[in-house]
């Protein structure tokens, strides 16, 4: 059974009042979206900047919704005056606090993911390792926001063991919010890099705001997991939270091999071996973080051991595809900054894991970096020219500074104005001696190169 309340209930933990109808004896889930609705559920409607979810109350008397939590307003069309509507203060903030008390009622041991980048690969690694031994809730695709969150909580079977949450954030006080609502036994941190930093103005602000998370973690029970040993986290991760912290080093693994489909390696204070379908010193982090938040809520090294193997790339975060003429297309389309395409290409040089002769790596524009975006891709740039791959593309506006600082380098350099061309370019070169890499922010749209270099031209 997933999350149920009765009106009464609805009332106490929101601090609301019954505004209008009769109110039911009945309990039952939360939705909000009156597509998903189904008779007898609770339909919650927020307001947003391009919906207002009032405007749909009448939609969900029709479905046969059991009645409504709304804001405090004077007037509301429904077509009956017996739905019962409960009027809240801030219907968001109902459903953070619908979610807590489930959270909390039901009891399960909560890893919370954040981080610039690695936050789904670290979550979806932790969900391989517990869902194997435990009965265990995860957040699904993208919903790591203050709407995915509360709904992934909610939606958690009474007798889940263990939740594994991803959680997003775009300023200050929006991981406080979710750290609110989840309470972690566990707070992972990837690392803090400049993703952000258009909003957040410097790294050390962006390492405050991920910090906010281990002001919910217990401090006499609780685990916070560093996924890098940057000081500037490790120095704010220090000042917020006093219990238990373990922070990555590369001191800490140990790499036995690697082949094209996975990476052989063990942790120093342990002779169990571990088998990931990844590379690259990054992700080997994402995954020392997943194995150290399944030892603390009581997984054996052995049973971790088992489980990891099944973790897969997720679809634009890693994936591998095959071009139409044979080529390995990693699909890194789904995000990016300077530090997460720094690894990325540091992953595809292992000739073990990609033994094919030519690195080609192709790049979009990399949003959110504000003012700082000029020098920070050209820095980026000036570090691929002395890595050793084959060719570099660039594709958009703001990827033409990785260009540029790439200038000079011993390999083909190429800048393409948009996709169409970059295709057109990439289609010629492309064949079973080589590997690519395809990243960029979401918004420059790569995946769509992924696509169209992976189906026949028709």
């Amino acid at each position: 059974m997933t999350a149920i309340f009765t009106g009464e209930e609805i009332m106490n933990i929101c601090q609301g009042r019954l505004a209008s109808g009769l109110m039911p004896d009945d309990a039952a889930p939360v939705q909000s979206d009156t597509r998903l609705l189904t008779e007898g559920q609770w339909y919650i409607a927020f307001s947003g900047d391009r919906f207002d979810g009032h405007d749909f109350l009448g939609d969900a008397f029709s479905s046969g919704a059991l009645g409504a939590i709304v804001g405090e307003r004077p007037n509301y069309a429904i077509g009956s005056q017996q739905f019962p509507l409960i009027a809240v203060e801030d219907t968001l903030l109902a459903y953070h606090q619908l979610a807590r008390n489930w959270r909390k009622r039901i009891s399960p041991r909560v890893i919370g993911v954040t981080g610039s980048s690695g936050k789904t690969t670290t979550k979806e690694m932790c969900a391989a390792i517990l869902c194997m031994h435990r009965r265990c809730q995860y957040s699904a695709k993208n919903e790591n926001n203050e709407f995915g969150v509360p709904k992934t909580l909610l939606a958690m079977p009474d007798d889940t063991q263990v939740a594994v949450i991803e959680m997003a954030m775009r300023g200050l006080g929006q991981i406080d919010q979710l750290g609110r609502c989840t309470l972690p036994d566990v707070a992972i941190i990837t690392n803090a890099g400049t993703a952000h930093i258009e909003l957040l103005g410097s790294r050390e602000n962006i390492a405050i705001a991920k910090c906010e998370i281990l002001e919910h973690v217990n401090k006499q029970r609780g685990l916070a997991i560093l996924g890098s040993s940057d000081p500037v986290l490790v120095s704010r991760a220090r000042e917020v939270f006093s219990g238990q912290i373990e922070i990555f080093g590369e001191d800490r693994i140990e790499i036995l091999g690697s082949d094209p489909d996975t990476t052989h390696f063990r942790l120093k204070d342990s002779d169990q071996k571990f088998h990931v379908r990844a590379h690259g010193m990054p992700l080997l982090s994402d995954a020392w973080c997943a194995i150290m938040a399944a030892r603390h809520v009581g997984i054996t090294d052995s049973e971790i051991a088992a489980a990891l193997p099944y973790f897969h790339a997720v679809a634009g975060r890693g994936s591998r595809v095959q071009s139409v003429s044979g080529a390995v297309i990693i699909d890194e389309s789904y995000n990016a900054n300077p530090e997460s395409v720094r690894a990325a290409v540091l992953a595809i040089l292992d000739r073990n894991a990609y033994p094919q002769a030519q690195k080609f790596v192709v790049l979009g524009d990399l949003l959110e970096l504000g003012t700082q975006a000029p020098a920070l891709l050209e820095e980026l740039g000036a570090w691929l020219k002395e890595q050793p791959i084959s060719v570099l593309v660039t594709v958009g506006n703001l990827a033409r500074h990785i260009f540029s600082g790439a200038s000079g380098a011993n390999f083909e350099l190429m800048h393409c104005p948009d996709m169409q061309i970059a295709e057109q370019e990439l289609r010629s070169k492309l064949d079973e001696n080589v590997c690519v890499l395809i990243k960029g922010s979401r918004g420059a749209k790569l995946d769509e190169l992924v696509g169209a270099l992976s189906h026949p031209v028709t």
